[in-house]
């Protein structure tokens, strides 16, 4: 169950749910009970829906060293002790010697009374329609927050049984449900979550069959089923509720069903290390390739596989594909889109005139080894968002190895960053003191240090799937005159809104270039070989405030050799934390006069003119400069009428609106105006 571990000091938990003050000596608990302070352990919450692979998912975390897995604790009060359940043991719950000690520790021993008034404490606190109380909570009422601060010391009591049962320092708790979550986090609990994310349209599948549950002793019992509607319904309403639980402050780490099972021991370190509990190799020993060699288990509920112990094969559920019927597979996929597409799956397959469907993820046919790729991520004032970052360059697919070297430009490195590596996957932690401050600064202080055949970019917002360098590495190892290699992208927009956008052609030439910026070459999605910067030189550090400084040198390179294009998106671009505001304006305009200059050629292209034109002419408008504004949209439609770019400035220079909805209005066009 656990293989014990060192432990991390507990964070004190009094019945009122918070940190106790100095000298507190307890508290009254609303009945009137006196309860002293309970040192609660660290928690991960597994989060998310109904047959998403939670069980095997815990009962991995459940052996690492330290840790303990006790199933979804949230049966406790509710079924399995009331019921008689089986623990994942085998054993009723009553004859289980593990449980019979929490008890004892916990409150004296299971009572049923007690059980009852728990399960009470969780229908006042803990359910879906709590959840805009707990949110606000300091507007919630005072009995709203007296119960809640009581659950979670009931709960922290429990905790600090199984821990001290177990000899674990943190106990991973499979309930699922956000508002468990968030109920016990509000308490004052140190609660970290996994959320657990398995395609919607499995996952409805799933939900349709006739399973017993293995729980009861007695009587046979039958697992929820629901029609294919009702299941996306209650799948989509999980995973947004999950969604908030990052913005109340609780660490969260989002898992997909689908890369566990495919590569268990690089999810599990990266998640562990996302949430501050990094983990060395040796500890997931017990992890091995396809398969877990797992102990006896003490779950509570949860599916068949926790009575399971030994050698257990893992095998991703896909029956989905071919026996769930289009009918339904079209009702779950309309109605669970918008996250399937967050979540980096595609609803149905999309293609643009002209060109073939992306063709799905396969390994490239490559029969030597795999060699090593620097992947060079700068990154200033993110501290969080480049943890997410690392963690996608970590659980790459790509069989060889990847050094990421994270360049801390105009800020104080972050030395803790290293410790998210992983075997074949180092971290290096270095800043750009040797070149220019900005962008293209730090991206050459990442050159400097790289040792990588290959070299593969990534800002520190945006994070890659899974098989990104081994799609990529594999097209640059078969075509050898390939200097450089994008690939489609995932955009996500404000509103939560996402917008896949496959690669249009497997190849870039200069002229397209210069026509169209080719958002499929986008610094996060490009992959070079190394001799591609002594062609075409290091990144620009005189652009002004290193504006387009990806742009600038996909130009020069695609004058040096072929460019080429993976369709399948590969990286999830961030466009939902930039607003157009008078800085961005500043930056973009004087970028964007230095490119023309430097870059002659566009005047070659009517299209590609007319767009930097229109571009500068909407920088001038937002900057106020109403005159040279119409100056640069004049030129532009007198270079190109059809061109959308001058018409947005022009619109913007005669009303003066909010150039943000300028911007909305752009992206109607399949545009972007910076």
């Amino acid at each position: 169950m656990s293989r014990g571990g060192q432990q991390p000091p507990g964070r004190s938990v009094t019945a009122a749910g918070a940190p106790p003050e100095s000298g507190a000596a307890g508290a009254q608990s609303p009945d009137g009970a006196a309860q002293a302070s309970v040192p609660a352990p660290t928690v991960i919450f597994i989060a998310g829906s109904g047959r998403s692979g939670s069980t095997v998912l815990e009962r991995a975390l459940g052996d690492v060293p330290g840790m303990v897995n006790v199933g979804e604790l949230i049966d406790l009060a509710r079924r399995t002790m009331p019921l008689g359940e089986r623990c994942g043991c085998g054993l009723p719950f009553a004859d289980c010697p593990f449980w019979a000690a929490v008890g004892k520790r916990a409150s004296g021993g299971w009572d049923d009374g007690r059980m009852a008034a728990l399960e009470q404490l969780r229908l006042r606190v803990a359910r879906q329609r709590h959840i805009p109380q707990l949110l606000a909570m300091p507007l919630a009422g005072r009995g709203f927050r007296a119960d809640v601060a009581e659950y979670g010391a009931r709960y922290a009591a429990i905790y600090q049984a199984i821990a001290d049962r177990a000899g674990a320092a943190c106990v991973i708790d499979a309930s699922k449900l956000p508002a468990q979550a968030l109920a016990l986090a509000r308490a004052g609990i140190d609660l970290r979550v996994v959320h657990l994310v398995r395609d919607a349209r499995g996952v409805a599948h799933s939900l349709g069959k006739q399973v017993t549950r293995p729980h009861a002793v007695a009587t046979a019992d039958q697992m929820s089923r629901y029609v294919p509607a009702e299941a996306a319904a209650r799948w989509l309403g999980i995973q947004a509720e999950a969604e908030l639980l990052h913005r109340c402050g609780i660490p969260v780490a989002r898992v997909r069903y689908e890369d566990f099972v495919r590569q268990p021991r690089r999810v599990i370190q990266a998640a562990l290390a996302q949430l501050g509990l990094p983990v060395d190799e040796p500890q997931l020993a017990h992890i091995r390739d396809g398969r877990l060699v797992l102990g006896r288990s003490h779950g509570l509920s949860g599916n068949p596989s926790r009575f399971s112990e030994g050698d257990i094969t893992l095998r991703a559920d896909e029956a989905w594909r071919d026996r769930m019927p289009r009918r339904d597979r079209m009702v779950v996929t309309a109605i669970c889109s918008p996250l399937l597409l967050r979540y980096h799956w595609r609803p149905r397959a999309r293609t643009r005139p002209g060109i073939s469907p992306p063709a799905a993820a396969s390994p490239p046919e490559h029969a030597g080894p795999w060699p090593l790729v620097t992947v060079i991520m700068p990154t200033r004032g993110r501290p969080e968002l480049v943890r997410e970052s690392i963690a996608s360059v970590v659980t790459q697919d790509y069989p060889g190895d990847i050094e990421c070297i994270v360049v801390h430009d105009q800020e104080p490195p972050d030395d803790d960053l290293a410790l998210l590596g992983a075997p074949h996957r180092a971290i290096r932690v270095t800043t750009n003191t040797a070149h220019s401050p900005g962008l293209a600064g730090a991206r050459n202080t990442g050159l400097d240090l790289a040792g990588g055949e290959f070299i593969a970019t990534c800002d520190d917002d945006d994070t890659w799937l899974p098989a990104k360098l081994r799609m990529q590495v594999g097209r640059l190892l078969s075509e050898p005159d390939l200097l450089v290699v994008g690939a489609g992208l995932r955009l996500l927009l404000p509103d939560d809104k996402v917008h896949e956008w496959p690669a249009r052609t497997e190849q870039v030439s200069y002229q397209m270039l210069l026509r169209n910026r080719v958002k499929e070459l986008h610094s996060s999605t490009l992959v070079m070989r190394r001799e591609a910067f002594a062609k075409a030189g290091p990144y620009d550090e005189k652009l002004p405030n290193g504006y387009a400084e990806d742009y600038d040198w996909v130009l020069r390179a695609a004058r040096a050799g072929r460019v080429g294009l993976v369709a399948q998106p590969l990286a999830n671009i961030r466009k939902n934390a930039t607003s157009w505001y008078r800085g961005v304006a500043e930056t973009s305009c004087p970028g964007l006069e230095y490119l023309l200059a430097k870059h002659p050629d566009f005047t070659s292209s009517r299209r590609g003119h007319a767009r930097i034109l229109g571009q500068i002419a909407f920088a001038r408008s937002a900057l106020g400069q109403r005159g040279p504004a119409l100056h640069y949209a004049i030129r532009a439609l007198v270079r190109w009428p059809a061109s959308p770019y001058p018409y947005v400035a022009i619109a913007h220079t005669a009303t003066g609106i909010n150039p943000r909805h300028m911007l909305r209005l752009a992206r109607l066009f399949r545009r972007g105006m910076a």
